[in-house]
Protein backbone atom coordinates (compact mmCIF):
# COMPACT_ATOMS: atom_id res chain seq x y z
CA UNK A 1 0.00 0.00 0.00
CA UNK A 2 1.28 3.51 -1.08
CA UNK A 3 1.12 6.14 1.58
CA UNK A 4 1.36 10.16 1.36
CA UNK A 5 4.95 10.80 3.00
CA UNK A 6 3.23 14.01 4.79
CA UNK A 7 0.86 11.62 6.41
CA UNK A 8 3.68 9.44 7.55
CA UNK A 9 5.96 12.76 8.30
CA UNK A 10 3.30 14.20 10.66
CA UNK A 11 2.65 10.56 12.39
CA UNK A 12 6.67 10.28 13.24
CA UNK A 13 7.12 13.74 13.64
CA UNK A 14 3.70 14.54 15.66
CA UNK A 15 3.75 17.66 14.18
CA UNK A 16 0.68 18.93 11.48
CA UNK A 17 2.79 19.00 8.25
CA UNK A 18 1.75 21.90 5.79
CA UNK A 19 0.46 18.90 3.51
CA UNK A 20 -1.51 17.40 5.52
CA UNK A 21 -5.21 18.68 5.25
CA UNK A 22 -8.17 18.19 8.09
CA UNK A 23 -9.45 15.42 6.07
CA UNK A 24 -6.26 13.32 6.11
CA UNK A 25 -6.46 13.36 9.76
CA UNK A 26 -9.80 11.65 10.08
CA UNK A 27 -9.95 7.85 11.25
CA UNK A 28 -12.04 7.12 8.32
CA UNK A 29 -8.62 7.91 5.95
CA UNK A 30 -6.55 6.25 8.57
CA UNK A 31 -8.43 2.81 8.82
CA UNK A 32 -6.50 1.11 5.72
CA UNK A 33 -2.88 2.22 7.27
CA UNK A 34 -4.32 0.37 10.70
CA UNK A 35 -5.73 -2.61 8.71
CA UNK A 36 -2.31 -2.38 6.60
CA UNK A 37 0.26 -2.69 9.05
CA UNK A 38 -1.98 -4.96 11.75
CA UNK A 39 -4.64 -6.84 9.30
CA UNK A 40 -7.38 -8.67 11.36
CA UNK A 41 -7.35 -6.21 14.20
CA UNK A 42 -10.62 -5.16 15.92
CA UNK A 43 -11.08 -1.84 17.64
CA UNK A 44 -14.75 -0.85 19.12
CA UNK A 45 -14.73 3.00 19.35
CA UNK A 46 -13.16 6.02 19.12
CA UNK A 47 -11.40 5.96 21.81
CA UNK A 48 -10.09 2.11 20.80
CA UNK A 49 -8.91 3.47 17.56
CA UNK A 50 -6.75 6.04 19.12
CA UNK A 51 -5.63 3.71 21.47
CA UNK A 52 -4.36 1.77 18.62
CA UNK A 53 -2.40 4.48 16.71
CA UNK A 54 -0.76 5.54 20.09
CA UNK A 55 0.05 2.24 21.34
CA UNK A 56 0.83 0.05 18.10
CA UNK A 57 0.79 2.63 14.80
CA UNK A 58 2.87 5.50 15.79
CA UNK A 59 5.83 3.09 17.12
CA UNK A 60 6.01 1.09 14.57
CA UNK A 61 5.86 3.98 12.12
CA UNK A 62 8.66 5.46 13.85
CA UNK A 63 10.83 2.76 13.95
CA UNK A 64 10.11 2.06 10.05
CA UNK A 65 10.75 5.57 8.91
CA UNK A 66 12.82 6.91 11.70
CA UNK A 67 14.48 9.02 8.78
CA UNK A 68 11.50 11.26 8.32
CA UNK A 69 12.63 12.42 11.76
CA UNK A 70 15.44 14.69 10.53
CA UNK A 71 13.38 15.36 7.27
CA UNK A 72 12.61 19.09 7.32
CA UNK A 73 8.64 19.29 5.68
CA UNK A 74 9.49 21.88 3.02
CA UNK A 75 11.65 18.57 1.74
CA UNK A 76 8.48 16.56 1.21
CA UNK A 77 6.26 17.18 -1.83
CA UNK A 78 2.62 16.33 -2.18
CA UNK A 79 3.91 13.76 -4.91
CA UNK A 80 5.86 11.72 -2.69
CA UNK A 81 4.70 8.36 -1.29
CA UNK A 82 5.99 5.69 1.10
CA UNK A 83 5.38 1.85 0.81
CA UNK A 84 3.26 0.41 3.79
CA UNK A 85 3.92 -3.03 4.19
CA UNK A 86 2.11 -5.35 7.19
CA UNK A 87 3.84 -5.45 10.79
CA UNK A 88 2.14 -8.06 12.29
CA UNK A 89 -1.76 -9.47 11.90
CA UNK A 90 -4.35 -9.43 14.69
CA UNK A 91 -6.78 -11.69 15.47
CA UNK A 92 -9.60 -9.15 16.60
CA UNK A 93 -8.97 -8.04 19.97
CA UNK A 94 -5.82 -9.58 20.07
CA UNK A 95 -3.89 -7.08 20.61
CA UNK A 96 -5.13 -5.88 23.59
CA UNK A 97 -6.17 -9.60 25.10
CA UNK A 98 -3.15 -11.46 24.24
CA UNK A 99 0.24 -11.58 26.42
CA UNK A 100 1.85 -13.85 23.88
CA UNK A 101 0.41 -10.77 21.01
CA UNK A 102 2.03 -8.12 22.67
CA UNK A 103 5.67 -9.93 23.69
CA UNK A 104 5.68 -10.94 20.15
CA UNK A 105 4.72 -7.01 18.80
CA UNK A 106 7.23 -5.78 21.79
CA UNK A 107 10.34 -8.49 19.99
CA UNK A 108 9.62 -7.00 16.74
CA UNK A 109 9.40 -3.58 17.62
CA UNK A 110 12.96 -3.63 19.26
CA UNK A 111 14.41 -5.67 16.69
CA UNK A 112 15.09 -8.66 18.45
Amino acid sequence: MQCNKAVIWWLVNDKTHPLVTEKDQVIENLMPLVSKLFPGINYFSISGFHNIMHTCVIPVLKKRFFELQSVSPEAITAEDKVDIEEFLPSAGYEWQDSSEWQAKFSQLLSGA
